[in-house]
């Protein structure tokens, strides 16, 4: 939606009035990404993850508007190279963190114009389609983008005219259970309904029976989410013909087969149910900006350099996203690797485990 530029005086983002044609998804990098990556050994900072420290766009880290450092490479279990650009601070000096509320209160006017212009829209797609749908949801996964999406329509929508349902994988990060425990234990104190979907197969059986899930052959989604999802809506809405209206967290930056989706659509997810994507046309810094203006919970794979929460064992995720992951979720408290880690399933072992 709106172009950014960095703000030197607060080290975040400054929403221009301006449309933005491209973007590179800015992300806030916080202090487990930097041990991860190994930053530690050129900079100082403190391990506090209350606010980030910098930003990054793909391998690009910026520093108080300044490129500082890139990274290069790597894999599963190599670590990418790390090219310092210049000092962030001037003589070794402690990095500083980002100043998130000072950031906020600058684009406190254009983010409001965003957020009232999407509340708008689904309120009015409510309007239009409560006759012809039998229930409204919000397909939550736990990730920065349902989150946004779940409280934009928590605010425009009658209070529990709208259920939140999530689709368990059996194979998702395990921060993205924490998530998604607190949002369900919000939505019973606000008397909302969560709905959770699981496959009746567990992991172990459909990686024996298909293999681990490949670019060419997506199974997952289908047995492990979108099935599961549409069974659980049947048995609650207790109509086998339901027609249902998800409003979903996919925006049209994330790649180029969701950019072009429309906001609205029939069968475009899911054969015979309709799907409302709210924040198609936003970007990641007005996403970003806004969770930290509302209080939002912030998944903690994103701090820890995952770009994406999705599945665990995604066979779409970078070489680089690998590592990452490797990194957080393979080692245990003792520091010591477990005996199946995520990478072992995607090279070859048949069952994953789960939490």
């Amino acid at each position: 939606m709106y172009s950014y530029s960095w703000d030197i005086d607060t080290g975040g983002l400054l929403l221009n009035s301006s449309q933005l044609n491209f973007s590179k998804e800015p992300r806030p990098v916080y202090y487990k990404e930097l041990d991860i990556l190994g930053f530690d050994q050129y900079w100082q900072y403190g391990r506090n993850d209350m606010y980030p420290y910098m930003w990054a766009e793909a391998n690009n880290y910026y520093y108080r508007g300044r490129l500082v450092a890139k990274t290069k490479g790597g894999s599963i279990y190599t670590a990418p190279e790390i090219i310092i650009v210049e000092n962030p601070e001037p003589n070794g000096m402690p990095l500083r963190f980002v100043d998130i509320p000072a950031m906020v209160e600058k684009n406190r006017d254009l983010l409001e114009k965003l957020v009232q212009d999407t509340i708008k829209k689904i309120y009015n797609t409510y309007v239009e389609y409560r006759e012809k749908v039998d229930v409204f949801y919000v397909a939550f996964s736990g990730g920065k983008d349902s989150v946004v999406a779940l409280d934009l329509v928590q605010r425009a929508l009658p209070h529990n005219k709208v259920k939140v349902l999530f689709g368990d994988t059996k194979m998702e990060f395990p921060d993205t259970y924490d998530v998604v425990d607190k949002v369900e234990k919000d939505c019973k104190e606000e008397g909302i309904d969560f709905l959770r979907s699981r496959s009746e197969f567990d992991p172990e059986y459909t990686w024996d029976k298909f293999g681990p899930p490949a670019q060419t052959m997506r199974w997952c989604c289908s047995v492990h989410k979108t099935a599961p999802q549409i069974i659980k809506l049947r048995e609650y809405t207790e109509n086998p013909h339901f027609r249902g209206m998800a409003f979903t967290g996919i925006r049209g930056d994330e790649s180029a087969s969701r950019s072009e989706y429309e906001e609205v659509s029939l069968g475009e997810k899911v054969r015979g149910q309709y799907s409302c994507h709210p924040i198609l046309e936003w970007n990641s810094a007005e996403l970003f900006i806004y969770m930290y203006e509302r209080n939002l919970i912030l998944n903690d794979a994103y701090k820890k350099g995952n770009s994406r929460a999705g599945c665990l064992v995604c066979p779409l995720a970078t070489s680089k996203n690998m590592f990452f992951k490797e990194q957080s979720y393979s080692v245990g408290d003792d520091g010591k690797r477990t005996t199946t880690t995520f990478n072992d399933m995607m090279l070859g072992s048949k069952a994953p485990i789960v939490p």
